[in-house]
């Protein structure tokens, strides 16, 4: 009886929580705007063509000849609608909730209009705008800039966002989750946008899935449900909420949309070219398309889905390495996948768009939480695991040879290789070998200019020297120097167990990839790859301080705050101000 209602308790909090939450974002949230400038269009607008990001300018949206702005839960009363665009070679005629405000001319930067009082609901603004034919067949409107409402003020809060809140608050029965939502949905005043439904839903199908695994992860070590369900929040958190935010401009996701097109319509054999001022021509690698055309082929968004698809792989990568550590110790297992999110690397990449790369380093992960845990599914889940993440990018076939070639060394001088170790890292780099060797031309064109020297991708090829000073800074950006301090204090030891020794070998695998990176015009995102690594020392290190006192637990919990601003910080830019004037 005690326990049923402690549990009343608590849900009663998480609600009361839930509808504070909603009142005061209902009545203080900025006045909702479609603001192309900041990125929030995509939660409120449909009808635009991709975004654009023209090179030393900010983002950019066409319209198509019908433009649809969505304001959802709008208090009652008279509303001012600001609709700003240019470009437009016709009159745009402004019209919402189907009747016509007016027009904006050609020339002009566009106008206000005031709407009619009414109950609170929705508006639906539409923009036609007279249609061109551009060079490439497209048809164009106008350049949309910003359409904001600014509504009249809160009386009492909605009902529908206060459900919104409540459900997600009482899955958890804690305030993290509304939390997080209410500083997702502040920006823009996206809380009325389409996308407060759309977060609702994916905070409730991310706390599904993390009581799923915990409940899972209890049957292999008991007591680790509760530190699984915390660690998992916090990867669907970060990766699978803020990386798929609306309001995230994401560099490349317009091409992973197209090489994504280009798959499902059959082209298997991708490739793509690097930023040096002479472009190398390389295979780009075609597993994550290839897993994400049958939902393009069922009419999904492709940008939509090579996000999603990006930030599930993240979430997966969490998890394996939670299931990994769990035996270890289920506290210090949460807290490697809570420092996982909190390196800076794990989370940019969300934003400069190297989601291909997500996905096949997080598929590196995953292979090697496999082969460290006592080989799940055989040698065949290995293989396959290996086979993906491989033909995931081109960099991590490179990095995933170097650490099977690492793995292997260190196994047999230790117990000695397994059969079903073997055979799936045979399996695996077979099958990638098969897919690049039909590559075989293009990079036996290329092969001399390796001697160029060190330009890791971005401009012209540097000598030796030059191409050391961004790795290392690159390891204090991507790392963070707090993450990496622990992470030296929690360095494995590989006389201390099997793991260790597996650990170590990633960061000899690694360490050996520096070289080419340094000589050679090969960009190998190695220290991104590296992220698990780090993750894990870091945690030990941790966990290392936590042992020796309280002077040791002062240092531990500094370190670990100052990695957590470090990482929020990198977040709130990453989100909301990268890529934008």
């Amino acid at each position: 009886m005690a326990i049923s209602i402690s549990r009343a308790g608590a849900a009663a909090v998480a609600v009361c929580l839930a509808l504070l939450a909603a009142a005061a974002l209902d009545r203080l949230a900025p006045a909702p705007a479609a603001d192309v400038g900041r990125g929030s269009e995509d939660a409120f607008a449909s009808g635009l063509h991709r975004r654009e990001i023209p090179p030393r300018q900010g983002p950019q949206r066409w319209t198509t000849d019908r433009a649809v702005v969505a304001f959802r839960d709008v208090p009652a009363g008279p509303a001012t609608l600001e609709v700003r665009l240019h470009g437009q070679r016709g009159p745009v005629t402004v019209a919402a909730d189907g009747v016509v405000l007016g027009t904006i001319e050609p020339g002009a930067a566009g106008g206000d209009f005031v709407l009619a009082a009414r109950t609170r609901g929705d508006h639906r603004v539409e923009l036609r705008p007279t249609a061109f034919v551009a060079g490439d067949g497209r048809r164009l409107g106008a350049l949309l800039d910003r359409v904001a409402l600014r509504p009249a003020p809160v009386v009492a809060p909605s009902a529908r966002l206060a459900l919104l809140f409540m459900l997600p608050a009482l899955a958890t029965v804690l305030a993290a989750a509304a939390s997080a939502q209410g500083l997702a949905l502040w920006p823009c005043g996206l809380v009325r946008s389409g996308y407060a439904v759309v977060l609702a839903a994916l905070l409730l199908a991310g706390l599904a899935l993390a009581a799923g695994f915990a409940v899972w992860i209890d049957r292999r070590a008991t007591g680790s449900g509760p530190w699984a369900f915390g660690a998992l929040l916090a990867a669907v958190l970060v990766q699978g909420v803020a990386a798929t935010s609306p309001l995230m401009v994401v560099s490349d996701a317009v091409f992973h949309a197209n090489q994504l097109g280009r798959v499902a319509a059959g082209d298997l054999f991708i490739t793509s070219v690097t930023q040096h001022a002479r472009p190398f021509r390389f295979p780009y690698g075609v597993s994550f398309y290839a897993l994400l055309a049958p939902f393009l082929r069922a009419g999904l968004d492709a940008v939509w889905l090579v996000r999603a698809g990006a930030a599930v792989s993240g979430i997966a990568a969490s998890a394996g390495l939670f299931a990994l550590l769990a035996r270890r110790g289920p506290a210090t297992a949460a807290l490697a996948v809570v420092l996982l999110q909190l390196l800076p690397g794990t989370f940019d990449v969300y934003s400069f768009g190297n989601l291909s790369n997500v996905f096949a380093q997080s598929m590196t992960a995953v292979f090697f939480c496999w082969w460290a845990d006592g080989r799940p599914g055989g040698w065949a889940a290995g293989g396959l695991l290996l086979a993906a993440g491989a033909l995931g990018h081109f960099s991590s076939l490179v990095v995933l040879a170097a650490l099977c070639v690492a793995l292997l060394l260190v196994r047999r001088r230790g117990p000695g290789v397994d059969r079903a170790g073997a055979l799936a890292v045979a399996a695996g780099l077979g099958l990638a070998l098969l897919y690049y060797s039909s590559f075989w031309r293009l990079a036996l064109d290329q092969l001399p200019r390796l001697l160029e020297g060190g330009g890791q991708g971005r401009g012209a090829s540097r000598g030796a020297w030059d191409s050391v000073r961004p790795q290392v800074a690159g390891i204090v950006q991507q790392w963070g120097l707090p993450a990496l301090v622990l992470a030296v204090i929690g360095r494995p030891r590989p006389r201390r167990s099997l793991l260790d020794g597996d650990l170590a070998a990633y960061w000899i695998a690694s360490a050996a990839l520096a070289l080419p990176a340094v000589l050679t015009p090969l960009d190998v995102r190695y220290l991104y790859a590296l992220t698990l690594p780090v993750a894990v020392a870091a945690a030990w290190g941790l966990a290392a301080l936590s042992a020796r006192g309280t002077a040791g637990r002062v240092v531990g919990a500094l370190l670990f705050g100052l990695q957590c601003a470090l990482a929020g910080r990198g977040i709130l830019e990453a989100v909301l101000h990268r890529y934008r004037l």
